[in-house]
């Protein structure tokens, strides 16, 4: 059983932010007995990616959301995420073709493919849909307080709350995380193009994870640029039979 310490009540009125500070306002204590190094139940294979553009189902950076009825999207916005998706993704969210095949659109910052993801995805997440979004960095900013139905009279509210968000500061990844746990959610999708530096290390994220995993919950991971901690995402996700994306 996790025992949970809020020493923040979040209080939000219908479609607004709600500011949550950053560490030690919320922690989370383990009993020992929980605290594992690995899950013993055997893996089942997750569904592969789709494509990052046209795809059949709902998905979020190709990772398919068909079926996703409980689900909370946890979004890095530090100060690095301002810098140019690179690769694959380069070409989301340019908005615009080139005017000249040899002369491309600069590529966008990173949390602006962040947000035009999540917003398509949004818009197609059936009505319904038990949802939450946090955006975090040194602190967190979740779009309400627990898990609530998507209402399609909801849809506008949490485009516009993702469209406000703005990178800086630190990446407050270990508390983003604890935030989504408590939550309760049954599916947690997260963001980030690098390492925790604040609230907790990989070690504090793993042990809190592997305590969610033993509940059931599943973690899908997208990791954008080099600085990304990459054996954390992979690990988060291969352990809890979801699907880690790179780019």
């Amino acid at each position: 059983m996790r025992t949970t310490f809020l020493s923040a009540v979040l209080l939000v009125e219908a479609g607004c932010a709600v500011r949550v500070p950053a560490p030690p306002a919320l922690t989370i204590s383990v009993k020992a007995d929980v605290r594992v190094k690995a899950r013993a139940q055997a893996q089942v294979a997750p569904p592969a990616p789709v494509a990052l553009e046209g795809a059949a189902v709902v998905e979020f950076f190709g990772i398919p959301l068909e079926g996703a009825q409980d689900v909370v999207f946890v979004l890095d916005q530090s100060g690095s995420m301002r810098e140019a998706a690179q690769g694959q993704i380069a070409a989301l969210g340019t908005g615009a073709p080139a005017s000249q095949p040899s002369t491309p659109p600069p590529a966008p910052p990173k949390i602006d493919v962040a947000k035009k993801e999540l917003i398509a995805a949004l818009e197609r997440l059936p009505a319904g849909t038990r949802m939450n979004i946090v955006f975090f960095n040194g602190s967190l900013e979740a779009f309400t307080t627990t898990m609530a139905p998507l209402q399609d009279s909801d849809r506008q509210a949490a485009i516009a709350f993702v469209m406000e968000r703005t990178p800086s500061g630190p990446t407050a990844l270990a508390t983003a995380l604890r935030a989504a746990f408590v939550m309760n959610a049954r599916r947690v999708v997260v963001l980030s193009d690098g390492l925790g530096n604040v609230g907790g290390d990989s070690r504090s994220i793993l042990r809190d994870a592997r305590e969610a995993m033993r509940g059931g919950v599943r973690i899908d991971a997208i990791g954008l640029g080099k600085d990304q901690d990459a054996k954390l995402l992979q690990t988060l996700t291969t352990e809890s039979g979801g699907i880690y994306q790179a780019f």
